[in-house]
């Protein structure tokens, strides 16, 4: 059995193709019926495919809106911080975050209402009394928005409850990575579409936090379709199984080694180009796999080079809660083991995907048509970024 490998015609295609098209016309009524047949169904999966991809570019390249929150609690003092990028929730809510940030009045009051509503610390089983609210922008390096809200607690023992639940103003799915800060050490929490409630004793030792970075990397990768578009574009020229073994595991490493860099502080490149470059990378590959002849000769440098890329990318989504020691440890362990799950679950299902398509005369409309529709979307979005950035 000969493998194709997505992008290559065995000579038996070639051949058979040609005999076909130059030795004979079918004149029988039902052997062009049962060829309709036969091709309908390739072009009806391809149909749906496109329009799952066309419908994705009416998004942001994330779905999952990603807060990052610090809470810090000193004796009976609370301060709760969220940082979210621009770009990624609702754009009324952007320009009024920005708005209020630039110092207008009546935006800063109706966002400071909606953060009052949205935000709900419990200390001890008695509600913390809300009170100051500052919004602040990101300044000239990177599009995203603060809001910082003060609480004051009756006491400084006993059960911390945060509720974060800030409805459709940040995004349907909007989830939030917490660190929050006590006298008994620091704990990760994730504020998700499921549980917009977190409960945890500050009196006891710290729990590790490990499930909770796992699945926040996993459901990074998974809704971050920048990432999988660049991987998909990568598998649609590969062939054969070495090929793809190459590219996943150089993407593997390079993009663990930047998002440790980036993570710990000792690179630090801001969102404004970061964002823009990574779908400049879905933009050279996919039209690599259009102009060159043997695009999976150099595939697996085009995945080591442009993995440094998406890894600070993966970076965005722990760098701003000032994780250290052990949980900064837990965090890139548990983060980057989730993105690897999710990055394998997406190759085990689009491989078989594309070797469907690839059968007979897909084995060359398959690539192309991946490739063109990863050049489209790559442009739509670095069009946006650069634009929003």
């Amino acid at each position: 059995m000969v493998w194709s490998g997505f992008g290559r015609e065995t000579r038996f295609h070639r051949q058979h193709f040609v005999r076909r098209k130059a030795g004979r016309r079918i004149n029988d009524p039902a052997a062009a019926t049962t060829m309709q047949q036969r091709s309908t169904p390739r072009h009806a999966r391809w149909a749906t495919l496109l329009l799952a991809l066309f419908c994705s570019t009416q998004a942001l390249a994330h779905a999952t809106t990603i807060g990052l929150v610090r809470i810090d609690l000193i004796g009976d003092r609370l301060t709760y911080i969220l940082a979210v990028a621009l770009p990624e929730i609702p754009n009324g809510s952007a320009l009024l975050l920005t708005v209020a940030a630039n110092g207008d009045r009546g935006a800063a009051e109706t966002v400071a209402e909606q953060a009052r509503r949205s935000v709900k610390i419990d200390l001890g089983g008695t509600p913390c009394k809300a009170g100051r609210v500052r919004i602040a922008g990101s300044g000239a390096n990177d599009a995203r928005g603060s809001v910082e809200i003060d609480f004051t607690c009756s006491g400084e023992h006993g059960r911390l409850t945060v509720t974060d639940d800030w409805g459709t103003f940040l995004g349907e799915h909007y989830q939030a990575l917490a660190n929050i800060r006590t006298a008994s050490g620091e704990r990760q929490v994730v504020f998700g579409e499921a549980s917009r409630s977190e409960s945890i004793d500050i009196s006891r030792p710290v729990a590790t936090g490990w499930l909770d970075f796992i699945k926040l990397g996993i459901e990074h990768i998974l809704t971050g379709y920048d990432h999988l578009l660049f991987l998909l574009a990568l598998l649609a020229g590969a062939r054969g199984v070495l090929s793809v073994v190459k590219i996943v595991t150089a993407f593997t490493l390079t993009h663990s080694v930047t998002l440790t860099l980036a993570a710990l502080g000792l690179v630090t490149i801001p969102g404004r180009i970061i964002e823009p470059l990574i779908a400049a990378t879905i933009i050279w590959v996919a039209l690599e796999n259009l102009i060159s002849a043997a695009p999976d000769r150099r595939r697996w440098m085009w995945s080591f080079g442009f993995g440094l890329v998406h890894g600070l990318g993966f970076a965005a989504a722990l760098g701003e809660i000032e994780l250290k020691g052990a949980a900064l440890v837990r965090a890139l362990i548990g983060f980057n083991a989730g993105v690897e799950i999710g990055q394998l679950v997406f190759v085990v299902i689009a491989l078989p995907l594309l070797a469907l398509l690839s059968r007979g005369r897909g084995a060359t409309l398959t690539p192309r048509i991946a490739s063109i529709a990863a050049a489209v979307m790559g442009t739509y979005w670095f069009i946006e970024r650069v634009f929003a950035g």
